[in-house]
C-alpha cells in the first residue's frame, strides 16, 4: 500500500485525491490544506464547477480531531503554511505530492520530513524531471523529483512518438491554454507580468514551462523545440498546437494511423469536439485527427487535446505508482 500525503488543495490538490478514492493501491494518510475549515471539507469534496465524477462516497468529519473518514480510511486534515510544523512521518506518511507550487526547489522539498517528494510543477532548480510516456524508465530511485506541467505531460508522449518513428528535425508549439488560479478576473495594480489582467476579457501570451521540460525529458530534442502559450477565458482544458519537420517522409494518414496503434495517445477524429467535450479525460494526448494538418517539405501540424487538471492529476498518479513499484521490487 503506498501511504501519501498532500500538501495544497487547490484545483490539482483536489483533483489528485477524487482520483485516489478510486484507487486501491493508495491510501491518503494526511492533507495539508492551511486555513480552511474543516467542517466545510465534503461540501467543497462534492461540488465542483469543472468535473463530474462519483459522489456517492461515505464522509465523516471530526472537528475535534481534525480528522474526516471517507470510504473508512481516516485522513489528517493539517493546517499550516511551515513545511517544519506539519510532521508528516506522524501521521503515516511515506509518498508526499506537493501540490502548492511553493516548493520547488530539492532544498525547499527536504524541509519536508517525507521519504518521497513529488513537485506538481516544473522545478526551479536541476531537481530531476519524470513523466510516465516520456522517460520514466530512467527513474532510478531519485527521493525528490517533478512530474513537469500539465503542457509537458500533453505534449512529451507526441514528440517521443514522433521522433522514435520519424525523426523530428525542429519545430515549435503554442499551448492555448486555461486559466490558472494564478491569474486575475479584473484588472489589478501588480503590473509585473501580463497576468494581472482580467481573464474575462482578454487573451492573454504567457511562458511556458514545457520548452525546458521537453530537453530534460527528451535530451535527442535539446535545441530542437520551442513554445510559448496564451492564457484563454475558458476554466479548464488546454490544447496544444504543434508545428513539427520531420526526417523520414511519411503523410499524416500514416502517423495517424500509428498513432491509433499506440496505448498512452489517444486519436479523436469525431466532427465538430470543442474544449469542453475533452472535461475530466485521463489521457493528456488528445490528438484531434480533424484539427491536424500535413503542411509543405513533410512538416505537419498536429492539435493536441488535454485536460490540465484532471489528466494531470492522472499522470501525477501514474508517476506516483512507478516510484512505488520502483523502490519495493
Amino acid at each position: 500500500m503506498i501511504n501519501v500525503g498532500i500538501n495544497g488543495f487547490g484545483r490539482i490538490g483536489k483533483c489528485v485525491f477524487l482520483q485516489l478514492l478510486e484507487n486501491t493501491n493508495v491510501t491518503v494518510k494526511a492533507i495539508n490544506i492551511p486555513d480552511f475549515d474543516i467542517s466545510l471539507f465534503e461540501h467543497y469534496l462534492k461540488i465542483d464547477s469543472n468535473h463530474f465524477y462519483k459522489k456517492d462516497f461515505n464522509l465523516e468529519i471530526n472537528k475535534e480531531s481534525n480528522q474526516v473518514k471517507i470510504n473508512g480510511n481516516t485522513i489528517s486534515i493539517l493546517n499550516s503554511r511551515q513545511a517544519e510544523n506539519l510532521n508528516w512521518k506522524n501521521h503515516g506518511v511515506e509518498y508526499l505530492i506537493d501540490a502548492t507550487g511553493v516548493y520547488l526547489t530539492t532544498e525547499k522539498a527536504k524541509q519536508h520530513d517525507v521519504d518521497y517528494f513529488i513537485m506538481c510543477a516544473p522545478a526551479k532548480d536541476a531537481t530531476p524531471q519524470f513523466i510516465v510516456n516520456g522517460n520514466e524508465e530512467k527513474y532510478n530511485g531519485e527521493k525528490i523529483i517533478s512530474n513537469a506541467s500539465c503542457t509537458s505531460n500533453a505534449i512529451i508522449p507526441v514528440l517521443k512518438f514522433l521522433d522514435e518513428n520519424y525523426e523530428i528535425i525542429d519545430g515549435n508549439f503554442n499551448t492555448i491554454h486555461a486559466a490558472t488560479a494564478s491569474q486575475k478576473t479584473t484588472d489589478t495594480i501588480k503590473m509585473n507580468k501580463r497576468t494581472c489582467r482580467s481573464i474575462f476579457n482578454n487573451i492573454i501570451p504567457h511562458t511556458t514551462g514545457a520548452s525546458k521540460s521537453i530537453s530534460k525529458i527528451l535530451p535527442n530534442l535539446t535545441g530542437k523545440l520551442i513554445g510559448a502559450s496564451v492564457r484563454v477565458p475558458v476554466s479548464n482544458v488546454s490544447l496544444i498546437n504543434l508545428n513539427v519537420r520531420l526526417k523520414k517522409q511519411t503523410t499524416l494518414e500514416n502517423i495517424l494511423s500509428n498513432i491509433k496503434k499506440t496505448d498512452h495517445i489517444v486519436l479523436e477524429e469525431k466532427q465538430y469536439m470543442v474544449s469542453s467535450d475533452f472535461m475530466t479525460t485521463t489521457c493528456p494526448s488528445i490528438v484531434d485527427g480533424n484539427g491536424s494538418m500535413e503542411l509543405n517539405n513533410n512538416q505537419f501540424k498536429i492539435m493536441i487535446w488535454y485536460d490540465n487538471e484532471w489528466s494531470y492529476s492522472y499522470k501525477i498518479i501514474q508517476l506516483l505508482e512507478h516510484v512505488y513499484s520502483f523502490t519495493t521490487k
